[in-house]
């Protein structure tokens, strides 16, 4: 500890300590030489040098004229570095600090060049405390370094890279002196000196946050200290020994007044269980919900040992406001299957996606008709909108220009150039929710069977190619599952014809009006059957609301909400806005309500000026309690209506 002490005032006591670190190893031989390092050794610790204080820079006028610099240098056992400052009226440095230490083995089997480097990294980062935020030089008697750490563009090994790095932070300026010059006998930095205090100041800090946050064990002593200064329980102690329970103040008492005795120590128990004074009611629940249980094991838990009144109540709002429990927990039920309109006629509303990559490194590009169902896809190289504006001129040449045009967010669909060229044809652009593929339902729905034709495909060695316009003949000419009518058939208005024969028939049906009442009755029947299987809900999510963001899946221990409180700021049908140090679109399945403690400060202003009419209409007697309500409910009870109504009959004896 002393050797180490004294390495900031001696340049070069590392380098004379090494020869005796070499005998403290246990298989060290002692050999002749080694009373001469000793002498060097205590010949550099009576070796008297002068150490100056570091200017601060509230001396304005002398701070100004200061330079800093550091030299370094590094030899085979060793590295060290001088901090010093200079003005230009003085002919010598002035020493501040000096810094060494040996190389441990591996370092050792480093090259000059690294060991350089090394030398000049470590000593930055060493004199952190008065380098950071200044501008200073650094001194080296290796030419090469002059090159490597000075100019950007320098490429050097990964090692020299992760070095050039760690000194981004600091603003400096290498150059070379030659060795004679240079008074550093090796350039050294002892790392554990300074990020050991900030790792202890760090772990400090920590352990008081815990030892804060946690909520510490309640003992018999704090409760009985609670209930003697407790207005209520002193009161129902008086209430049980006087049998008097008309009291406004005992009333939520009074239904167990046979259960409630007193110990001696003056403590409230309600048979068995504790009951806790007001002070303490929070604490209590805040330890048995410190595993973070669910609703029913903290209760069970809590009646266990303790009771006070609303004790379900109080626990269930403490759930509600714990956001790692919300995070983690299960999520609100989806709302109902929302209707979509269908267009009027073929081809006014078509739905964009792709398909890919391949691994050819292709995309497919699908557009398909909302009407018809009618798709056609093209290859593309890439999704740049410079490769897919030029199918897309090609398709709406054949089909025409389409009214609306809905897409994900992706590329290009997000894009200045996709978005002027949709403009130019004037093409109303959509845009289905983020992270919300069902938005884009038609292009997607299309994606499984295209997926399964080019996989059967890959599988039966065929090309590809060849086998996707066999697939799009078949599935345009196929009658659709919802509309019972070949798409062809609802675009062209004419039948197109296949491998398989087809029969002329006479009497001509109505295809569209057809089409209309098969896909009407089939919503209908989806939506029945979907909201019925999920258990749908209409969600009570409003402007204003906080909420939890649904996050993506990383590992078994991501949790299934960002804790971080979201405030709704617009909701249109089932997408919602909401904004936090950013601003986020999603469906309203991913958003699940917390409560309004959490919310923005125009909520809490204005809830707090809603109590503070409330308080004024009550009276100004701020120690009144509140009234307790009643223990059973005055609502009328009724039967669910799925279990039918109530039979009545009649028993005759």
């Amino acid at each position: 500890d002393h050797h180490n002490y004294y390495t900031t005032f001696t340049t070069s006591l590392e380098y004379g300590a090494e020869p005796l670190q070499n005998l403290l190893a246990s298989s060290a031989v002692w050999r002749k030489g080694k009373p001469d390092s000793i002498k060097r050794h205590l010949n550099a610790l009576r070796e008297t040098k002068l150490l100056v204080v570091k200017l601060m820079d509230s001396d304005n006028v002398l701070a100004l004229r200061l330079r800093i610099q550091i030299q370094f240098d590094a030899s085979p056992v060793g590295i060290s570095a001088i901090l010093s400052q200079k003005t230009k009226g003085m002919e010598d440095d002035k020493v501040i600090s000096y810094a060494s230490r040996a190389l441990t083995d591996v370092e050792k089997r480093y090259s000059q060049t690294e060991k350089e480097a090394l030398a000049i990294v470590w000593g930055a980062e060493h004199f952190h405390l008065y380098l950071y935020g200044k501008d200073f030089t650094l001194v080296t008697d290796h030419k090469p370094l002059e090159v490597i750490y000075g100019n950007k563009r320098a490429k050097s090994s990964a090692r020299i890279e992760r070095w050039v790095l760690r000194l981004q932070p600091y603003s400096f300026k290498v150059i070379y002196r030659p060795g004679v010059t240079n008074p550093a006998d090796y350039l050294s930095r002892h790392p554990t000196q300074t990020s050991c205090k900030q790792q202890k100041m760090t772990e400090g800090y920590v352990n008081f946050i815990a030892s804060n946050s946690v909520p510490k064990a309640m003992t018999m002593d704090e409760i009985v200290t609670a209930t003697d200064s407790d207005r209520v329980l002193k009161g129902v102690r008086a209430a049980i020994k006087l049998n008097k329970w008309d009291y406004d103040i005992v009333k939520p008492y009074k239904a167990i007044k046979d259960e409630i005795t007193v110990t001696s120590k003056g403590l409230i128990l309600r048979g068995t269980r504790i009951v806790l004074p007001q002070s303490l009611q929070q604490r209590a629940i805040d330890l048995a919900h410190e595993s973070h249980l669910g609703l029913s094991k903290t209760k069970a838990l809590l009646r266990e040992k303790i009771w006070f009144p609303n004790i379900d109540k109080l626990v269930k709002s403490t759930l509600e406001r714990c956001l790692p429990c919300q995070a983690v927990g299960k999520p609100p039920p989806p709302e109902p299957l929302a209707m979509t309109e269908m267009p009027k006629g073929p081809w006014e509303m078509v739905h964009l996606d792709f398909y890919g990559p391949l691994p050819t490194g292709e995309y497919l590009l699908v557009v398909i008709d909302r009407y018809s169902r009618y798709p056609e896809v093209e290859i593309v190289r890439s999704t740049k909108a410079s490769t897919v504006i030029p199918k897309l001129d090609k398709i709406f040449a054949t089909h025409g220009i389409p009214s609306i045009v809905k897409s994900d967010n992706g590329p290009p669909f997000n894009g200045e150039e996709y978005r002027r060229y949709l403009e130019t044809l004037g093409i109303k652009p959509e845009f289905s929710t983020p992270y919300w593929p069902q938005g884009n339902a038609e292009a997607e729905r299309f994606m499984q069977p295209l997926g399964k034709a080019l996989k059967t495909a890959h599988l039966q060695g065929r090309p590809w190619q060849q086998e996707l316009s066999r697939f799009l003949l078949q599935y345009r000419t196929a009658p659709h599952t919802s509309k019972g009518v070949a798409p062809s058939e609802l675009l062209f208005n004419r039948t197109v014809k296949g491998k398989l024969p087809v029969l002329k028939k006479r009497n001509v049906v109505n295809k569209h009006k057809q089409a209309r009442a098969n896909e009407s009755k089939k919503q209908q029947y989806n939506k029945v059957y979907a909201d019925h299987r999920r258990n749908v809900r209409t969600s009570d999510i409003r402007i204003g609301n906080c909420v939890l963001v649904r996050q993506e899946r990383q590992n078994k221990l991501t949790s299934r909400f960002n804790t971080t409180p979201y405030t709704v700021t617009t909701r249109n049908k089932s997408k919602v806005t909401a904004r936090s140090r950013h601003t986020i679109t999603r469906n309203v399945s991913h958003f699940k309500r917390i409560p309004k403690q959490y919310e923005s400060d125009t909520d809490d202003e204005r809830t707090t000026v809603n109590n503070d009419q409330g308080q004024n209409e009550t009276g100004d007697n701020q120690d009144q309690l509140p009234v307790v309500p009643t223990r059973r409910s005055g609502r009328e009870r009724r039967i669910p209506e799925r279990y039918g109504q109530p039979l009545s009959w009649t028993l005759n004896l």
